[in-house]
């Protein structure tokens, strides 16, 4: 079931009897097919795995709290599916919001929660997909639903919380297809087989300003993949296996873009930090500007400066 036939099969044998519901299901899954240029090619079979899955507790012989996330991956839990796939289902478009409002939160936590690309991915299936099927806008999927349900239902004042969180999903998967997409076939292939993801964290490992600034004119997030944090090393690390110079083009690039200078990595360390670290001055001249909000000046600071 880990795989997009297994989960297909499994998906039918569920749901096929459920009219609408099933259509809609078919309609997600293939939405995120479409959207698997979104997510890096180790995690595309997943996404499409959960897009077929994620109403599974619908199903009327898997109802048990009458919450079809929590009912669905309480199922692939008994079938010992992978955890991630049981952990995207528990919270495929924003369950957190409606278990508050079913006093199922606690419940609910048992799954950790995965804030990625993919869960981005398949909440944009979902909430471009309409209850047959059809393809919505994500503004009108949301008011489709707040329509279906009153205003006394948990859904609807979960949908009302969730949209902005929802709709934040669903515009980074935009900006990932669209930003993938700008590149020729052959770059894709080189950066699907490289495993660096996403490509903007291949653009800095191999120091490629041009393709950096591409795919930042694109619209992909300057921020993911450690943003300035990561080139700084990148950058470091290549002076030190190559012996040459140190340069700063791609943090600056990623900077003019918008990277914000000051966030930290998974480990916490910030990005001056780790240009300290390399005593990287160009990086640190230019971090320390940045962070200052001192862009303006008619001089650049000279090469002595600390």
């Amino acid at each position: 079931m880990d795989t997009p036939q297994g989960a297909a099969e499994l998906a039918e044998s569920l749901l096929s009897p459920l009219g609408d519901r099933w259509l809609h299901t078919q309609a997600v899954a293939a939405r995120a097919i479409e959207a698997t240029t979104a997510v890096s090619k180790d995690d595309r079979e997943l996404l499409v795995a959960a897009a077929w899955l994620h109403d599974i507790g619908y199903a009327p012989e898997l109802r048990d709290t009458g919450f079809h996330p929590l009912d669905g991956a309480r199922h692939l839990e008994r079938l010992a599916a992978p955890s991630r796939l049981v952990r995207l289902v528990a919270h495929h478009s924003g369950a957190v919001y409606e278990a508050e409002q079913r006093g199922l939160t606690a419940e609910l936590a048992v799954y950790d929660r995965e804030d990625s690309a993919v869960m981005d991915a398949l909440i944009f299936a979902d909430m471009t997909t309409g209850p047959a099927g059809q393809s919505f806008e994500f503004g009108r999927r949301i008011d489709e639903i707040l329509q279906r349900y009153g205003p006394d239902s948990e859904v609807h004042a979960a949908i009302r919380k969730a949209r902005p969180y929802l709709g934040a999903a669903v515009e980074r998967t935009e900006r990932r297809i669209n930003t993938f997409v700008s590149l020729p076939p052959s770059q894709r292939a080189i950066i699907d087989g490289s495993g660096w993801w996403p490509p903007t964290l291949f653009a800095a490992e191999h120091q490629d300003v041009e393709l950096m600034a591409r795919l930042l004119d694109a619209g992909a997030d300057p921020n993911e993949g450690n943003g300035a944090t990561h080139a700084i090393d990148s950058e470091g690390d290549w002076a030190l296996q190559s012996g040459k110079p140190l340069t700063v083009a791609t943090t600056a690039v990623l900077l003019a873009y918008g990277a914000d200078p000051g966030l930290a990595d998974g480990s916490g360390e910030t990005p001056l930090q780790v240009a300290e670290s390399y005593d990287h001055r160009p990086a640190i001249r230019l971090l320390r500007r940045h962070l200052s909000g001192d862009l303006g000046r008619n001089s650049p600071p000279g090469p002595d400066s600390p």
